[in-house]
């Protein structure tokens, strides 16, 4: 089954729908970072959520998504753009736990910060506190609380006994209100996605008009889909030598001078892709004599 992104809302109900498929684009992801199973798995979620969110953003714009817990894990990361781009990473990628002792896991209460942007230009952000040690479920909070867009957001996970093919299928459904939603048939909806039918369905290879089904099942109002299909998700890192100068730029001067003493070249990697840099003493005091813009 290949990766795509379907967008589109629910006729009569006033709800809007984006579906996913990511297995291929979370697969590759998962192997970059070497991530264990738990790893793995909140990963793949945490990138699916974060392009289901930006499928809906206006063109060219992206939404960069990141969970801060307290436990054994720290920090998750997706980048994701309108265009259906998206990188990311966990840390720590071995977690060596099983998802069963959440307290361990999650620690107390984390925070999620959402930056949405285009052309590199922040158009706005926010932070809220996420309660649910859940990926998925906070970042659903986090907009019904901090956007205060009712949502639901599902997204399923499974795995091959295969280390060069960890990720057997990966794919998410949202929903989020439209204004002059009945939000008591919403909520109906929505908890309808947390069913075990559901889960089931969005678990093996399905169709859009399988879920909505079951998500519209006795709803008398439903009169039919509009169905747009978006950008195929696919992993693309934006770094490259010229963004690596600018990291060094951010350098505190009494940093700058004792790089400057050892002579050695600086060396960065990126987060997202792993891929590795070196500048020169001299590539570094170019940049730093650069002015800004």
């Amino acid at each position: 089954m290949n990766d795509l992104l379907i967008k589109g809302h629910f006729k009569g109900l006033d709800i809007a729908f984006t579906y996913a498929v990511t297995t291929k684009a979370v697969n590759e992801i998962v192997l970059l970072h070497n991530c264990d199973p738990v790893a793995a798995h909140i990963l793949g979620r945490a990138l699916t959520g974060a392009l289901l969110s930006a499928a809906i953003l206006p063109e060219k714009q992206r939404l960069n998504v990141c969970w801060k817990y307290k436990g054994v894990l720290r920090t998750v990361l997706a980048d994701a753009g309108q265009d259906g781009s998206v990188r990311g990473f966990i840390s720590p990628p071995q977690l060596n736990l099983t998802e069963d002792n959440p307290d361990e896991l999650y620690g107390e209460l984390g925070d999620l910060q959402i930056v949405r942007s285009e052309a590199g230009k922040i158009l706005n952000s926010g932070t809220a506190p996420i309660p649910l040690h859940d990926v998925a479920k906070d970042l659903a909070y986090y907009h019904c609380i901090s956007d205060q867009i009712e949502t639901g957001l599902n997204v399923m996970i499974g795995f091959n006994s295969d280390p060069e093919n960890p990720v057997r299928l990966c794919q998410g459904w949202m929903i989020q209100a439209l204004p002059g939603t009945d939000l008591e048939r919403f909520d109906r909806i929505r908890r309808r996605m947390d069913s075990q039918d559901f889960r089931n369905r969005l678990g093996g290879e399905t169709t859009v008009n399988a879920l909505v089904e079951l998500l519209t099942n006795g709803e008398s109002e439903f009169s039919g889909l509009h169905v747009e299909s978006g950008p195929s998700p696919r992993f693309i890192c934006s770094c490259n030598h010229e963004k690596m100068e600018a990291v060094v730029r951010t350098l505190p001067i009494p940093e700058r001078m004792e790089l400057v003493q050892k002579k050695e070249p600086v060396k960065i990697n990126c987060q997202f892709c792993n891929r590795h840099y070196e500048l020169s003493i001299d590539e570094c005091i170019a940049a730093w004599n650069r002015k800004n813009g």
